[in-house]
Parts: C-alpha cells; sequence; structure tokens
C-alpha cells in the first residue's frame, strides 16, 4: 500500500513539475524548428548534460542554455531545476541539418533563457495554465527584443504595435512601410544626409503607427521612409529611400534586391522593421541576423548558412546570384524550383521534353534560354520566368538552361549509382519534383510561405525559414 501511494504522489510530481514533463519539451522543440534547421532530438539526462555543459568554454554554472556540442555534434538545450536554479534537470542534444553559425546559437541561446525563465515564473503545469499560455506566444518577441541591441521592454511595445499594424489598409489596400530605428538620432541624420527630414515635432511610436493615415499615404510604395528613436520610443522624421545602384554591395544579404539601399543604412545601435503589402513583417538588425512574421509566427533568419552551402558547390559569384534569385523569390512569396546539375549532357534524362519538338512553353523556354543569372537584368527577367510553373535549370556557371519546365523521375540505373534504393515521396508536388532532379546535382526549392529548401544527390543539405 505504502508503495502504491509513493508511485502516486511521484506521477503527481512529474504531472505538476513544468520543467519535468514531456510536454515542455515539446513546446521548447517546436519552437526551436523556427530557429534551426532540425533533423531529430535525443534526450539527455542531467549527468549527460552536465557533462556536455563542463566542456563549453563558456559555461557558467546556470547561465547557458544552448550551446554547440563538439564532441557529440550537436546543439545541447538545457533546461533547468526550479527547485535548484543552478542546476540541469535535462537536456537534449538536436542533430542538425547544417551546422548553426555562432550568431545562431546566441539567439537560440536566448530564446532558451525566456523560456526556462517563464517555467520559473509557472513552475506547475496545473496551476496558472492559461498565462503560461499568453507567455508561450510572446516568447519568440521577447527573445528578439533581449537580442537586439535596444531595451528589452521599448523593442517589445515596438514589435506588438507593428503587428497590429499589418491588419490596417488605407482606400483599401495594405499598409506596408520602412521603419529605421535609432538609438542616436545623429546617426540617421549623418547616413541619410539632405535625404532626411525631421517632423515638425516628435510623434509618439503607437499614434504614428496605428492613427496617423497621412503617413500610411506617405510611406506606400516603400519610396519613402519613417525614423524612430529608441530611447523616446517616438517617431522624428521621414526621410528618402535611396535609389538602387548598381554599386549597392549586398553586405548583409538583404531579404530581396530591391531593399539592398534600405538595409545598407543599418549600423550598430540601429535596426529596421519592413512590412509587407502580404502582411508579413520583416526585422533586420546590424548583426546580420533577420527575423519575419508570416502567418502568425516568428522565424529566425541567418542567410549565411544557405550562402554557406552554396559557396561550397558553385563559384562565389555564381553561388551569391543563385542566392539572390533564391531569396527574391522567397520575399515575394513566390514558389519556385531552380535545379543546377552536375552535367549538362544529361538535360535529357531529368527533363523529359527537352529535346522535343513540342515543348510546352516552348517560345518563353527559347527566349530565356542562354540569359545569365549573375547579370543583374538578365535575372530580372530570368526570375519573372521562375515563377512560372516548372523548374528553373541554370549551368553551374549561371547560364539558364530551360525554365518552365517538368522534371522527370530518375531512371532505377541512376539510382543504382548513386547507392539510393527507392524513389522518395513527399506531400508536395515540387518538393518531390526537387529530390528527383537533385539526383543529377543540386536542387533549391522555394516555398510559396517562404522556406528555402536545398537537395543535392538526394539528401537534405541546407534549410532557412
Amino acid at each position: 500500500m505504502k508503495k502504491e501511494r509513493i508511485s502516486f504522489e511521484n506521477t503527481e510530481k512529474i504531472h505538476m513539475n513544468r520543467y519535468e514533463s514531456e510536454e515542455t519539451k515539446k513546446e521548447l522543440i517546436s519552437s526551436l524548428y523556427y530557429i534551426f534547421p532540425i533533423e531529430n532530438t535525443i534526450d539527455l539526462d542531467k549527468e549527460e548534460v552536465k557533462n556536455a555543459l563542463t566542456l563549453t568554454k563558456k559555461h557558467r554554472e546556470g547561465g547557458q542554455y544552448l550551446f554547440w556540442d563538439k564532441k557529440d555534434n550537436g546543439i545541447v538545450a538545457v533546461l533547468y531545476d526550479n527547485e535548484k536554479p543552478h542546476e540541469a534537470f535535462r537536456g537534449f542534444l538536436i542533430n542538425v541539418i547544417n551546422k548553426p553559425q555562432a550568431l545562431d546559437l546566441s539567439f537560440g541561446n536566448y530564446f532558451c533563457k525566456v523560456f526556462n525563465d517563464d517555467i520559473k515564473v509557472i513552475p506547475s503545469q496545473v496551476t496558472y495554465s492559461e498565462l503560461w499560455l499568453s507567455l508561450r506566444q510572446s516568447q519568440f518577441r521577447r527573445a528578439i527584443a533581449k537580442f537586439s541591441t535596444f531595451s528589452t521592454i521599448p523593442m517589445i511595445r515596438w514589435m506588438q504595435i507593428i503587428e497590429n499594424s499589418v491588419s490596417l489598409k488605407y482606400e483599401n489596400k495594405p499598409f506596408s512601410f520602412c521603419l529605421l530605428m535609432t538609438k542616436k538620432k545623429k546617426w540617421i541624420r549623418s547616413s541619410l544626409g539632405n535625404s532626411f527630414i525631421p517632423f515638425s515635432q516628435k510623434i509618439s511610436f503607437e499614434k504614428g503607427i496605428m492613427a496617423e493615415k497621412w503617413l500610411r499615404v506617405a510611406t506606400s510604395g516603400q519610396t519613402v521612409g519613417i525614423a524612430g528613436y529608441g530611447h523616446g520610443a517616438d517617431l522624428f522624421g521621414m526621410f528618402a529611400i535611396p535609389s538602387q545602384s548598381n554599386s549597392d554591395v549586398d553586405t548583409l544579404l538583404s531579404p530581396h534586391e530591391e531593399i539592398i539601399s534600405i538595409t545598407n543604412l543599418l549600423v550598430e545601435g540601429t535596426c529596421i522593421f519592413l512590412t509587407t503589402d502580404k502582411g508579413d513583417i520583416y526585422l533586420i538588425l546590424a548583426n546580420r541576423a533577420t527575423f519575419y512574421k508570416t502567418q502568425g509566427r516568428w522565424h529566425y533568419l541567418n542567410y549565411l548558412n544557405i550562402h554557406a552551402v552554396l559557396t561550397n558547390l558553385f563559384h562565389e559569384t555564381i553561388a551569391s546570384s543563385i542566392l539572390r534569385l533564391a531569396l527574391n523569390l522567397s520575399f515575394e512569396r513566390q514558389g519556385a524550383l531552380i535545379v543546377i546539375p552536375d552535367d549538362n549532357d544529361k538535360l535529357e534524362e531529368i527533363i523529359p521534353d527537352f529535346s522535343q519538338k513540342n515543348q510546352i512553353n516552348k517560345d518563353l523556354r527559347s527566349t530565356i534560354k542562354g540569359l545569365n543569372v549573375t547579370n543583374k537584368i538578365q535575372r530580372k527577367i530570368i526570375m519573372s520566368s521562375a515563377k512560372i510553373d516548372g523548374a528553373l535549370v541554370i549551368s553551374s556557371k549561371g547560364q539558364t538552361l530551360d525554365v518552365s519546365c517538368m522534371i522527370g523521375e530518375p531512371a532505377k540505373s541512376k539510382l543504382d549509382e548513386m547507392k539510393i534504393v527507392k524513389l522518395e515521396r513527399f506531400s508536395g508536388a515540387r518538393s518531390t519534383a526537387a529530390w528527383n532532379a537533385s539526383i543529377y546535382g543540386t536542387a533549391i526549392k522555394i516555398s510559396e510561405d517562404g522556406p528555402i529548401t536545398i537537395f543535392r544527390h538526394g539528401k537534405l543539405i541546407a534549410h532557412v525559414g
């Protein structure tokens, strides 16, 4: 009888303590999917986490929440014991598609700290469960605020206001704008020069974004931006967004080619909020980190990860041009498939109707053939054709080989050559086509909701978004 009572008490304790709960693990991992390209996770017990922590150079007792484990070649996320706050209770080894950069791990650590702090506030799974749900909904936003160089509370408020603003319209058109926030006004004045026009008097952030209709008119088309002061949380001026120039250097891997001149305004102590007519929100920091909210969820982006993957496969100029094309399509929420075969002589195997006289979209395909993605003007034309159903096929030197074409299934002999047992099938037709094409080289799938996925030789090698 006594044993049964102890068993019941232990079961109840597990049910009550949030940091011990299996549900808590699921919640943490599900959030980390929006930061890292996760393949799988492995549970670690207290001792295993302790051993992993001792190997980290930056380890401070109770201060490391997520880090790279060189020994096991994966990410470790830690949950701490509420009753012993400096002692790790459990952890998870997270295997990822490609190794994250220091910036990724830094933000991941901020997020896990927010998650652990919330558990300290609400340690019970039963008590105040509705408050836990509210905290869960704001965790990503609060982690971004802490990660930025701005004060946490003001940044959270700005993000909330901007999230509310995407539902606004003017003359039945979505309200989109570019907002440059700064810690010091002189940083904006010095970088913009005569392009900056101060307001006659400051405007409160919330009033300006939510209530001043003239601002919606002035900022439409994103030819004019607004400037805000971080410490006072006020809007203090407007500026003409610099015109695009062929000399613009894409130092921050801007989400879209057309806003490179905007992102190049960033210096330390500034950030840019950019909203689109599709209701998406981008927050771009000066340290290269980009966050975007789409379909109700915040995501973390580091385009340098896929840039590194592509530069390992192709010449730097080609890799950057292919990535720029993919990022443009992603920003515009245009689904597409880009294929770069290893051997151009295999095109008839990849594209069933490649040599047929009565090709589908024959005029388009013959017109686009030969254009090169490294040429900015030609890339715009290539991009417009890539939006049409079918795949864009380019050579490893950036030259267009075909467009708006259907990808066939690889022959069994090719699968045998690659030592692949069977064909892969995905829920989406574009993902299946990407995998089929990757048997012959590299395939980049851009989803309509933004994520970019890269397959090579039948394997998933990179994912962002």
